[in-house]
């Protein structure tokens, strides 16, 4: 009941600030509804369906022998703009349910469907309000990072799902100098994991957690771990806690003038309670995460379009654990002259786990990815084809002295309403 009620008062405030790619048509990895609200008399309807089918050839592993594997990746997202600055906004997600690589082809196996932010705004002037299922903002490599692969690393430390509230200051508009130095805002929010029926997936399993079981003969003690359709506090990881379990204060920029070009960055820094597991373990703590990155767009000769993309990511006390220890790095670019948009990226991740009375373990991976972009408007200008496009990419995951190559290609497409 408390629950219950405690959603219902989170739900009384304006969307978080879309994080779409700078550059290039695609499909973006994830997209979101009006970025703030109305302040006309009117109601407006609105939103965007993006999809995606891909199909990735993943290379030989150490322990695992080559496989393919096709999936839909697929986004809608509406919002209800009303009177006095008030919206209501709502994100699905349709996309394979997170699993442990089994090295074998899944074929749309596993595809969950369920709600990724419902969350009320509230816009007054340069004041953005917002509660309910939010989608906190901890870096931008999640999205930004180019090409077919160049999101894989952001996204290890993307902060989805979460109820919470949040409040953003435009103080650009504050101060009256948007139009010559871009717009920069200020965005604090306050979450825990999403354990409501929200978090419940359609079609198949999401949640992986373990219990430890005992046998009735033997009186012998086992670990098992169960697939749940919801979140629970036995799935574990950080801010998987009471409310206020997380907090992530973070500034943005965008649509800086350059002496060529238009530039943008995001600075953020989180602070995570442990969840269960982490408590279990002897070893909690609170996770404090520290990103940076930065974006840019200038013009080329021959019309020709750059992209830099650059960012990093740390993470201490990961997970909730003491002594564990995460760093990430994302860099790249996007080339594009329509209808051909090319994308590089470069990827390194490195971690760090002490245990108590043990030697640290470490890893480290290195990741190069370059992709191929083709606008499909341009093979047949339809009215339905402005927003499709083709990519072809390639990808060489070198982790712990193993190094493996992956092949990939995804069909894209975007309906906005």
């Amino acid at each position: 009941m408390f629950r219950s009620v405690l959603f219902a008062a989170l739900c009384v405030a304006t969307p978080v600030l879309a994080q779409m790619r700078n550059v290039g048509p695609g499909v973006a990895d994830r997209v979101s509804g009006e970025t703030r609200g109305s302040l006309s008399s009117e109601v407006i309807i609105g939103g965007e369906l993006a999809v995606t089918l891909q199909t990735d050839a993943i290379g030989r592993r150490a322990m695992r022998s080559a496989y393919a594997d096709t999936y839909t990746q697929s986004q809608l997202a509406t919002y209800l703009l009303l009177p006095g600055g008030f919206s209501i906004n709502l994100v699905g997600r349709l996309e394979p349910a997170d699993r442990e690589a089994t090295g074998r082809g899944q074929f749309f196996r596993d595809q969950t469907a369920w709600v990724d932010e419902f969350f009320l705004g509230y816009t007054w002037r340069w004041l953005d309000l917002a509660g309910g299922k939010i989608h906190p903002r901890f870096g931008s490599a999640w999205d930004r990072g180019p090409g077919l692969y160049g999101t894989d690393f952001g996204q290890r430390y993307e902060l989805t799902e979460k109820l919470g509230v949040s409040a953003r200051v435009w103080w650009s508009e504050l101060a009256g100098i948007t139009r010559q130095w871009g717009s920069h805002n200020v965005l604090a929010e306050v979450f825990q994991a999403d354990r409501s029926a929200l978090s419940t997936g359609l079609f198949s399993r999401r949640f992986a957690s373990t219990r430890n079981v005992t046998d009735p003969d033997t009186g012998e003690v086992t670990t098992r771990s169960f697939l749940r359709f919801q979140n629970s506090r036995r799935t574990g990881g950080a801010d998987n806690a009471d409310f206020g379990g997380g907090t992530v204060i973070s500034a943005a920029g965008f649509g800086i003038p350059m002496p060529r070009g238009q530039a943008g960055y995001t600075v953020s820094y989180s602070s995570r309670r442990p969840g269960q597991d982490g408590v279990a373990s002897g070893r909690a703590g609170t996770e404090d995460g520290f990103s940076a990155g930065g974006f840019w767009t200038f013009p080329l000769p021959m019309r020709m379009i750059g992209a830099p993309f650059v960012e990093y990511a740390r993470l201490s006390t990961a997970d909730g654990f003491s002594g564990r220890s995460r760093e990430y790095l994302t860099a790249g670019f996007d080339l594009r002259r329509a209808p051909w948009t090319f994308s590089y990226a470069y990827m390194n991740s490195s971690s760090r786990d002490r245990e108590m009375d043990r030697p640290p373990r470490r890893g480290w991976a290195q990741q190069h990815t370059a992709s191929v972009t083709y606008d499909l408007y341009f093979v047949a200008p339809l009215p339905i084809l402005p927003t499709a496009s083709v990519t072809a990419g390639w990808r060489n995951l070198r982790e712990d002295g193993r190094s493996a190559n992956d092949f990939g290609a995804l069909v894209g497409w975007r309906l906005p309403f």
